[in-house]
């Protein structure tokens, strides 16, 4: 008896034994069972991550190849026009920005003309003009250095223009020559990589103008609108300070009119912007053709135009710009229900101002009233604005 008892135990004592040895043997295999799940998703992890790195670098090879391919049409431009349009293009298609702007310096290296653009408003154009030091891009020329916004609010830089505030400005300079400024706005700060491209493409710009043939080419830039090919109004305020200097020596009389367009934004609105530049162009031939050559005529801003008269007493110069408006008739602008006329301001030196300030200030007076009283005439300024 004891002999089977003993045995019993033997046996069940083995199969315990059996039993541990089978259930260790089955834990380490779903030991490794799952060390191998995660090895198997670690090389996934790491097979995803090369492909992804590999499609970075082809995106990066084919960017370095597009620069370096905008970098040769860039070098090979002989117009300062087309470097300025160049550069556009190619910060437009490496930078996150929604406005980009490009001035070129006057010949009196005194103003910032902007000559190329991408994504600002039409109507911003014929005014955005800049003194050196004035603004985040006339300070940029001033220092020609690069601005940052940090460093723009440490300097506690004004400006000018409230439709218009520029985030980043970089200037054009090659051995120390000013050629401008180009400025673009962005909602992030430029890493490292953008840096590098942006400091390329402005030295390469610099040395393109530089190398030009065209410098008179480029200071006619500078002067002239490019819409309308009218003089620009930084332009006609230099020539104007001048004018009235001579007017003063030899006193003279000196007018300028402020011609407005009524209903434009109704042709806009119906017709297009397209068909309301081409308007603009044509007005613009039809001022040329008008006024005497002596006359200067510029666009002042989106529908603005602005004529100086030297030698010319306000009731002569108010008579030139009467008769332009009655000749409005003769000519078919469009179908629209709403016919294309302007209203006009006339201010004349030395009655109604001694300085340009003054006299554009009082012939935009003379405008408003003008625009008060029915639009489509042309008024006078006198202390008390006159109708004629």
């Amino acid at each position: 008896m004891e002999y089977l008892i003993t045995l019993a135990f033997i046996l069940i004592t083995g199969l315990v034994i059996f039993i541990i040895v089978i259930f260790q043997r089955m834990q380490k295999k779903n030991e490794v069972l799952s060390q191998i799940a995660i090895l198997t998703d670690e090389l996934d992890r790491q097979k995803q991550e090369n492909i992804a790195l590999r499609n970075e670098l082809r995106a990066i090879i084919s960017q370095d190849n597009l620069l370096f391919s905008s970098i040769i049409r860039l070098t090979s431009r002989l117009e300062p026009i087309e470097i300025a349009r160049e550069t556009i293009g190619f910060l437009n298609n490496y930078l996150n920005a929604p406005k980009i702007a490009l001035f070129f310096l006057d010949e009196k290296e005194k103003r910032l003309n902007l000559v190329a653009h991408y994504g600002l408003n039409e109507n911003w154009l014929p005014k955005l003009v800049y003194d050196i030091g004035e603004g985040r891009i006339g300070v940029t020329a001033e220092k020609r250095i690069p601005l940052s916004p940090n460093e723009s609010e440490v300097l506690r830089i004004r400006e000018p223009y409230p439709f218009y505030v520029p985030d980043i400005c970089y200037p054009l300079v090659y051995q120390n020559r000013l050629f401008g400024v180009i400025a673009f706005n962005r909602h992030q700060n430029l890493d490292e990589r953008e840096k590098n491209i942006v400091g390329v493409v402005v030295r390469i710009a610099s040395t393109a103008l530089q190398n030009t043939l065209s410098m008179a080419i480029m200071r006619d830039l500078a002067s002239i609108d490019p819409l309308t090919k009218l003089y620009n109004i930084g332009f006609f305020k230099d020539k104007l300070s001048e004018e009235l200097n001579r007017s003063k020596r030899l006193q003279h009389n000196l007018s300028i009119a402020i011609i407005d367009l009524d209903n434009f934004k109704y042709f806009n609105d119906t017709f297009g912007h397209q068909a309301g530049d081409q308007l603009l162009i044509r007005l613009a031939n039809i001022f040329n053709k008008h006024f005497r050559d002596s006359d200067l005529i510029a666009r002042y801003g989106g529908d603005e135009f602005i004529v100086m008269f030297p030698e010319t007493k306000k009731e002569e110069a108010a008579k030139m710009v009467a008769t332009l408006l009655s000749n409005f008739r003769m000519y078919d602008f469009s179908q629209s229900e709403k016919k294309i006329a302007f209203s006009a301001g006339i201010a004349t030196y030395p009655d109604d101002g001694l300085t340009p300030s003054d006299l554009m200030k009082n012939a935009d007076k003379a405008l408003y009233e003008a625009k008060s009283a029915g639009r489509s005439r042309v008024m006078m300024f006198y202390h008390k604005v006159e109708k004629i």
